[in-house]
């Protein structure tokens, strides 16, 4: 069930009178964090997010169904809305009229300080007040007479009148919110006419802002705690081989006193469990496979009893972005799962718990419309102590790869430590064995996963040889044994590694022929050092120099993207395009033949070439097998993180130096296939154009700084790609534009970011109504983006910082620029231009 159309722009037109009305109340302070300077706030941060919560409203209200149809009777010769609707209508005008506001550079304690110190006096905001309360009765009674009509229409037509709880799916919050109110409508027999009933009814209006204000702030944490590539890592690691890992439910031992089946059951207060052993041998796999592992379940009850169990984990991944591999990202996606599963879970605990945890950025956003700022790490550390402090639940957390946390923290570690003093809390953390880690859990339970993984990197040997074709024309002239003997030396010297038995099983098998023999094979694996850090030197030393050539280049692309790890059809892009074919290719998506080859290829680079040093990985859940396997959701990385750190301290051997090798030209290629090759999501059905397009920008500046040369073709296609896309579907486009702003040229775009060399080349050409027009978007947008770092948005994402830098950039040459090319009238020998024109490719 919908919202009644009434009901959705009414409820946006009250909450911008609310809002209004409160910022200029002379007892509405602005909320200072706790602890903080008691300095005043700088007004223009505030002012900004009074601005933005505004203006978010006024979206609300421009993208209504009201307002929707209001368009479509338009267009329809003859056709009306209802009394109501016009009144609802009218009522919006006047209320983004009166919703303004002003800002100079003073300090102050209110909005009304600001306001009343800047161009407003103070006669103008008691005027306003009235006008506000005068036309929050007038929606009130336009509210009540759209519902009134509704019900009356409903009992005419015999139509549904309540939304219902059906399929278990609890109701919205708006749709319990209207039920209420037609309910007290019918039951009081509420007319619009009469004024006590619209005080009446304005007293449940006021019901629905309380629980939309609510809504909306809860959604914005639950959006600022969540990041993308959260649980990629988990989606990432290969689920254990079939039949290993027996051993964590099947060996007597782990039951024993101390032993990881125990520990899940025990009261002893002994809640930290370390999961530790060589570089590896699995200890991601295993902290997978035991999460949320429903055998776990029953051990873990003798624990908590009947209190509600919340799980949740983060694996750290040092090749990943910066969220992944920092304390910040542990934080977040901890809070973030363990909110969804009080939530969202059986538990469906109030959504009241988030600003119980955030109470800082509830105030604020009560205030003032602020507490939407990105996390800070002190804060993250309130709220999960304030989580777990609730002794009516029980937490289960598992941190996996500790090591892999991009600086130490003896800050987070001893939060860990004392976390698990804690009676409602346990913790598993795993991670290599290093001095700062062994210092701190050296007395807790653990478990040293190489001693436990013998037979299980033996099967896995035992297995890839099984597998192979080659090997079963050996098996003619040859016994059982000697095959037995092979494995069992790489078995021997995997030593529990199943890193190296996995590396080691490849290098052996790659070359096998039918000429050769299983002895050979054993006295080959003898061979082999027994260590990874002389195993992948070795097996790089062994490469032909063709293979070794394709090596380096995957690795040189690899470094050069911002987080190691490129999705694989991109990496297929930059290593097999061209400038000639980017530019000119068709834009149209892969079709899923052409897809699928490159997925093959890849692969086949990976495995046979680069000796699976590199791997694949699938980044989509696996809950969702609609999109599992899909080229979009697979990526590309080390197969550890182990072997980064190896091969750059031993660089590939090759015989012949290489051809010239440039990564970033081959990324900026890479990225305009992207670009041009787009297709809508898998989860939400829309074409994400930003993150190629500010790749393929990246790009020509990085290569403009390397050639002084300004690949303005590559730049002219990119953005007339990426402006092809956003016309198709304008209202759900990520470009830098909002619903007020029409985006309709690449000048637009390159006046907005700042990218100079661009705009001084587009507008010496451009007709002066697209200059004045792209100066014209700029302003609305940097408007709507403030000073206070709203342009994150679209320049503050890992591998933008090149971007950032361009929209950083001092203003005023460019500004000059502009103008002298927006006049209708030039006068004899114009403006010198500050700006120098840079030669094109």
């Amino acid at each position: 069930m919908k919202p009644i159309p009434a009901v959705g722009i009414s409820s946006a037109l009250v909450q911008i009178i609310d809002f209004s009305i409160n910022v200029l109340r002379k007892d509405n302070l602005i909320y200072e964090p706790t602890g903080t300077s008691t300095t005043p706030v700088e007004h223009s941060a505030v002012l900004q997010d009074i601005a933005n919560n505004l203006y978010r409203l006024t979206d609300v209200i421009d993208q209504s169904e009201l307002r929707k149809l209001q368009i479509e009777k338009t267009e329809k010769k003859g056709a009306k809305l209802s009394e109501a609707a016009q009144q609802l209508l009218k009522h919006s005008e006047q209320v983004k009229e009166l919703a303004r506001g002003s800002n100079d550079d003073a300090k102050w304690r209110t909005a009304r300080d600001a306001l009343t110190n800047g161009v407003w006096k103070k006669k103008d905001v008691t005027g306003t007040k009235k006008k506000l309360r005068a036309l929050r009765r007038e929606i009130d009674s336009s509210l009540l007479l759209a519902l009134r009509q509704y019900l009356d229409h409903s009992a005419e037509t015999g139509l549904p009148v309540f939304a219902k709880d059906t399929s278990g799916v609890a109701l919205q919050h708006w749709e319990k919110w209207q039920n209420d109110a037609l309910d007290s409508i019918h039951a009081n027999d509420w007319r619009p006419n009469k004024k006590k009933n619209v005080e009446e009814f304005g007293k449940i209006v006021d019901t629905l802002i309380t629980v939309e204000n609510e809504a909306h702030f809860c959604d914005e944490v639950f959006s600022l705690l969540r990041f993308e590539e959260a649980a990629e890592r988990l989606h990432s690691v290969e689920a254990n081989m079939d039949g290993s890992m027996n051993w964590v439910f099947g060996d007597d031992r782990m039951g024993d006193e101390g032993g990881l089946l125990e520990w899940f059951g025990n009261t002893r207060g002994d809640n930290l469990f370390w999961i530790t052993g060589k570089p590896g041998c699995g200890k991601t796999t295993l902290t997978k496979y035991l999460f949320r592992n429903p055998q776990i379940f029953d051990y873990l009850e003798a624990w908590s009893g009947t209190a509600p169990g919340i799980t949740a984990a983060h694996f750290f991944w040092n090749s990943g972005t910066g969220l992944q591999k920092s304390a910040i990202g542990m934080l977040r996606s901890i809070l973030y799962e363990s909110l969804q599963d009080m939530i969202y879970g059986p538990l469906e605990q109030d959504r009241d718990i988030i600003p119980l945890l955030f109470p800082d950025r509830w105030s604020q956003f009560k205030s003032y419309g602020g507490g939407l700022h990105e996390f800070t790490l002190p804060e993250l550390q309130k709220a999960f102590e304030l989580m777990v402090a609730d002794a009516s639940k029980k937490f289960m957390f598992m941190v996996d790869g500790l090591d892999d946390m991009d600086e130490y923290s003896s800050e987070i570690v001893d939060m860990v430590i004392s976390t698990t003093k804690k009676d409602n809390v346990k913790i598993i953390v795993s991670g290599y064995t290093r001095p700062e880690l062994e210092t701190a859990f050296e007395s807790r339970p653990k478990l040293v996963l190489d001693e436990w993984t013998k037979k299980d990197s033996a099967a896995y040997i035992m297995n890839k040889f099984g597998d192979h074709e080659t090997l079963e024309k050996l098996r003619r002239k040859s016994d059982n044994v000697e095959e037995m003997n092979a494995i069992n030396t790489l078995a021997e010297k995997a030593d529990g590694v199943f890193l190296w038995a996995k590396l080691a099983t490849s290098l052996i098998l790659h070359n096998v022929t039918e000429e050769d023999t299983f002895s050979a094979m054993r006295s080959r694996a003898g061979d082999l050092p027994n260590t990874l850090d002389l195993l992948i030197p070795k097996i790089v030393e062994n490469m032909s120099p063709e293979d070794s050539e394709e090596l380096y280049k995957v690795k040189a692309l690899l470094e050069s993207h911002h987080n190691a790890c490129p999705g694989l059809l991109p990496l297929s892009f930059a290593l097999t395009a061209d400038t000639k074919s980017s530019l000119t290719a068709d834009t149209r998506p892969l079709k899923t033949a052409e897809s699928t080859k490159r997925v093959e290829d890849v692969r086949d680079i990976l495995t046979n070439k680069c000796r699976s040093l590199i791997t694949i990985f699938d980044v989509s859940s696996p809950e969702e097998p609609q999109t599992r396997g899909r080229p979009e959701s697979l990526k590309v990385t080390y197969t550890h993180h182990v072997i980064r750190s190896i091969l750059s301290s031993h660089p590939s051997p090759i015989t012949t130096p290489p051809p010239p090798f440039d990564p970033i030209a081959h990324w900026s290629n890479a990225n305009l296939w992207t670009l041009k090759t787009l297709r809508p999501s898998a989860h939400d059905s829309n074409i994400h154009i930003w993150p190629p397009l500010a790749a393929c920008l990246s790009s020509a500046l990085l290569l403009f700084r390397n050639t002084s040369k300004f690949p303005l073709k590559y730049l002219d296609t990119a953005t007339t790609t990426a402006l092809s896309h956003h016309a198709k579907s304008p209202a759900t486009s990520d470009l830098p534009c909002y619903p007020s702003t029409t985006l309709a040229s690449p000048l637009d775009l390159a006046v907005l970011l700042n990218i100079q060399p661009y705009v001084a080349i587009k507008a010496k050409t451009a007709d002066k109504k697209e200059v004045r027009a792209a100066v014209e978007f700029s302003r609305a947008v940097r408007k709507r983006v403030g000073a206070g770092g709203g342009e994150d948005k679209w320049v503050g994402a890992e591998g933008r910082e090149v971007l950032k830098e361009e929209w950083g950039k001092e203003r005023a040459a460019v500004d000059a620029l502009l103008e002298y090319y927006g006049k209708s009238v030039r006068f004899g020998g114009g403006a010198k231009m500050a700006i120098e024109i840079p030669e094109c490719e």
